[in-house]
Parts: C-alpha cells; sequence; structure tokens
C-alpha cells in the first residue's frame, strides 16, 4: 500500500505504507484458553505446570487480556451429548476445526476420532481424542490460533504460540501474524525498498 503526498509544485512524494497483517489495530482484546489434559501421565505434569505458569505470566505483564485454564479429557461425543452441561470438550473441538479448516489448517494428529469398542453392548463408538495441552487465541472474541496445528511446512506446538505472545504477536506464523499494538509510526515509515 502507498501513501501519496501532493507539495507545492505538483510534486508527488511516494510513500510505501507498511499495513502489514502485523501492524493492523487489534480488533479488542487478546484473550487465551489453555487446555492441559485432566489424566497426564505423571511425568508430564511438571511441564504443564510451566505451561501454564507462562501463559499467566501474559496476563501479569497485561501481553493479553485474560488468560484461561481448562482441562479436558478425551471423550465419547455420544454421552457428552446427552449432558446437562453447556460446556463440551466436542463443542470446543468442533470451533477449533471450523477454524482449521478456514485458516488451512489441520489439528491432526493431535486431535484425533477413533472407533472403540463398547463394554457394554456389541458394536464401537466414537472416541474424540485430544492432546496433553492445547492453546486457543480469542481476539475481540473471534477465535485466532489453536495450537497445535500443521500446515503443510511444519507443526506449531503451543510453546510456538506461546513464543509469539511473548513477542507481541497473535501467531507464530510471520505473514498471518497480528499484533498485540498498533504503532502509528509503522504505518508512515520510510520504504526499505523501492516502490514495485
Amino acid at each position: 500500500m502507498y501513501l501519496i503526498t501532493l507539495m507545492a509544485g505538483d510534486v508527488v512524494t511516494l510513500h510505501r505504507v507498511l499495513m502489514s497483517p502485523s501492524t493492523l489495530p487489534p480488533l479488542g482484546p487478546v484473550r487465551v484458553a489453555l487446555f492441559v489434559r485432566a489424566d497426564p501421565a505423571t511425568d508430564t505434569v511438571e511441564r504443564l505446570g510451566e505451561l501454564v505458569a507462562r501463559a499467566r505470566r501474559l496476563e501479569d505483564r497485561d501481553v493479553v487480556a485474560e488468560v484461561e485454564v481448562k482441562t479436558w479429557t478425551t471423550v465419547r461425543p455420544a454421552l457428552e451429548a446427552l449432558s446437562d452441561s453447556a460446556s463440551s470438550v466436542s463443542a470446543t473441538v468442533a470451533a477449533f476445526q471450523a477454524w482449521a479448516d478456514r485458516a488451512g489448517y489441520s489439528l491432526a494428529p493431535a486431535f484425533t476420532r477413533c472407533e472403540t469398542r463398547s463394554l457394554l453392548h456389541s458394536g464401537s463408538s466414537t472416541e474424540l481424542r485430544v492432546p496433553v495441552a492445547s492453546l486457543a487465541v480469542y481476539e475481540g472474541g473471534e477465535l485466532r490460533w489453536v495450537a497445535p496445528c500443521v500446515d503443510d511446512d511444519r507443526t506449531y506446538t503451543v510453546e510456538d504460540c506461546l513464543a509469539a505472545l511473548e513477542g507481541g504477536v497473535i501467531t507464530p506464523v510471520s505473514d498471518r501474524g497480528l499484533s498485540l499494538q498498533y504503532h502509528e509510526t509503522d504505518a508512515l515509515a520510510e520504504p526499505s525498498e523501492p516502490p514495485q
């Protein structure tokens, strides 16, 4: 994007405006939801504690407006649908999957569905397996990122996402990164290369 400035004597000055996704103003407060398994292996508990502490520091340092830590576990969606509870793992994962589909990412292999045999009757039922840790980033109420996720090039971990947030951006992907702060001077910066 370019900004054209008209000066006296019909001299036109062309300034490149650096309005990349990383310099766009935020849409609203950034909120982080960290999901940890309720039944992790013993040797994983310390690592989960470190992730929770790291996420909480984001809130303590006012990098994000809110951090919410939730526990979850593998579920059978058919049984979960019978519950009177408003929140469900199935609904959360469905929202994550909708984001991944729109954004061009995959949640597999961290999130999987598999058929399991029933102990109560003949046949099988679907089981939804969730990762040991997952992080969702919301901006102004809109889901902006889910970790872990995968694209054609690499896997983006919860740690990658936390590092991006600590660095002031919502996503760990530079071309899709959305800045947590908007600096007006960035939009008026001189170009680092000639206009094309």
